[in-house]
């Protein structure tokens, strides 16, 4: 079944019902209801997503992308609404939960804490929401920072903040609140711009370079490969590739008249581990 991607494919009504047990008898079959337990429906395509307790707080994934909305206006109050664009969707084909990203599209959340001179690209914030139908996955808001200008995806591993609700009613009344402590979340922006210099300022010494680039990419060198496989001659290709993005990456550095004796700068890594999406 192939997985949802489009954000119209994931925001299909649905409806609470309960939940029968098709129940044969000696002369006929008896509907029997299932206590305590609910089924939630896509009415659009008339199936179930969904067999929930009967505590489960429905938060549809169209309210879910509404108060992500709302978190994207408590966390980042210096943004507009119309600033903010959903960019991915990805749900499995049942619909049973669903991840939805909103970044923000306009260069205001620049950080200007960092020289200009190296301050090439430009970073913003992202929220992810996440929802389910099938109670396996928590009402979640993940917030962090891409790069803009390069699209080459996050530029950190984890989120800086985090909200999360159980569906329960207990967890999640009429309102959702994001509370956030004001001083804690300066304190979090003025970390990221520390990091973001700080890994501008590093270099990756030449022969630990394809080391790191396989590392940061999960890449696992294999066993012992048959000398004329095809296997061999991709690890070979790919090593190739790695090898001709060093010494670019060395070339470029010295133009710039930057020490390049000792290694290379992980900026400028990381600006070309994706050379077609740099342009």
């Amino acid at each position: 079944m192939p997985r949802l991607t489009r954000i119209e494919d994931v925001l299909f009504p649905v409806e609470e019902h309960p939940v029968f047990a098709h129940v044969k008898d000696p002369t006929d079959y008896r509907q029997l209801r299932v206590p305590h337990r609910r089924a939630i429906v896509d009415v659009a395509n008339q199936r179930v997503v969904g067999i929930v307790s009967q505590g489960y707080r429905l938060v549809t994934n169209l309210e879910a992308l509404e108060l992500a909305r709302q978190c994207c206006r408590r966390v980042f109050p210096e943004t507009k609404p119309r600033e903010w664009e959903a960019t991915a969707t990805d749900a499995p084909g049942s619909g049973g939960h669903c991840h939805i990203d909103l970044a923000h599209n306009s260069t205001a959340l620049d950080f200007n804490l960092v020289r200009p001179d190296q301050r090439p690209d430009a970073f913003g914030p992202f929220i992810r929401v996440t929802n389910s139908y099938n109670g396996l996955r928590a009402l979640a808001f993940d917030i962090g920072f891409f790069r803009k200008v390069c699209k080459n995806g996050l530029i950190v591993p984890e989120s800086v903040i985090r909200f999360k609700f159980n569906h329960q009613h207990r967890d999640i009344d009429r309102a959702v609140l994001f509370e956030v402590a004001d001083e804690r979340l300066t304190k979090l922006k003025a970390g990221f711009c520390d990091q973001l210099g700080a890994l501008r300022n590093r270099s990756v010494p030449r022969n630990q370079f394809e080391a790191i680039v396989f590392g940061a990419l999960s890449i696992h060198r294999p066993g012992a490969l048959k000398p004329e496989s095809r296997e061999a001659a991709e690890w070979k290709a790919l090593g190739s590739h790695v090898g001709e993005l060093r010494d670019r990456l060395t070339r470029r550095e010295c133009l710039l008249g930057i020490q390049c004796s000792h290694g290379i700068r992980l900026a400028a890594t990381s600006q070309s581990l994706h050379p077609s999406r740099s342009k």
